[in-house]
């Protein structure tokens, strides 16, 4: 009787775990469409990968509006569907090695993007670095943004304050940052590099732009608008 009681209650606590994860990663599904709208088809498995099993959760989107009219940046934006769903998934992070995003445009195209868990995870430590370069700049606190570069950087506090006083003058003041993706690039001087992209929105205008770090020490090597 005992056996059988203990049995019970070991079945129960799987399935209140498996309900617990299946909330977890539909609520993460939803972090997806609340930015992108459109159709959300959910799988997820293993492949085989080196020699090792690798788990993966794979998101198709389709009927996007966003994803139609960004067609050229689907990269980016990939990158960012994978985010806002890993980083969603709370407990659940641990299941999954590797998220899948396909994305179907109206046209016909169809692309699929791969990112790691690792990868995944860097850039959530270097969020906390861009959160802190997106308040530095809305609080025009260029003496503190100055010395999150590079020390090879040659920049001076100055450049950066007239940069921004200048893009402020033309579109008035930063109301709202939204992150909106990542990539790696290889460049000349650092080796690869991890590029976050930011949509700022101005009084007048949004504008795009790309904060560049060095991955050896998350210091910022270069600030592009695009």
């Amino acid at each position: 009787m005992n056996r059988i009681i203990s049995i019970l209650i070991f079945y129960c606590l799987i399935s209140c775990n498996n309900k617990d994860s299946l909330k977890n990663e539909e609520n993460a599904v939803q972090q997806v469409l609340n930015f992108y709208n459109g159709e959300c088809l959910k799988s997820k498995g293993f492949e085989l990968e080196n020699g090792s099993n690798i788990s993966f959760y794979e998101l198709e989107i389709s009927n996007s509006e966003l994803l139609n009219l960004k067609s050229q940046n689907l990269r980016k934006h990939s990158a960012n569907i994978a985010y806002l769903f890993y980083s969603n998934l709370n407990n659940e992070k641990k299941n999954y090695d590797k998220i899948k995003v396909k994305i179907n445009l109206s046209d016909g195209d169809v692309q699929e993007f791969s990112y790691s868990s690792d990868d995944l995870v860097e850039v959530e430590k270097i969020k906390t670095y861009r959160n802190q370069i997106v308040k530095n700049i809305m609080d025009n606190d260029y003496g503190s943004l100055i010395k999150m570069f590079d020390d090879s950087v040659s920049i001076k506090q100055e450049e950066l304050s007239d940069l921004f006083s200048s893009i402020e003058l033309q579109y008035g003041k930063v109301v709202k940052t939204q992150f909106q993706g990542f990539e790696y690039r290889e460049s000349n001087n650092f080796g690869e590099v991890i590029v976050l992209n930011e949509a700022l929105l101005y009084d007048k205008t949004a504008l795009s732009m790309d904060i560049i770090f060095n991955k050896e020490n998350m210091k910022v090597i270069a600030i592009e608008f695009n």
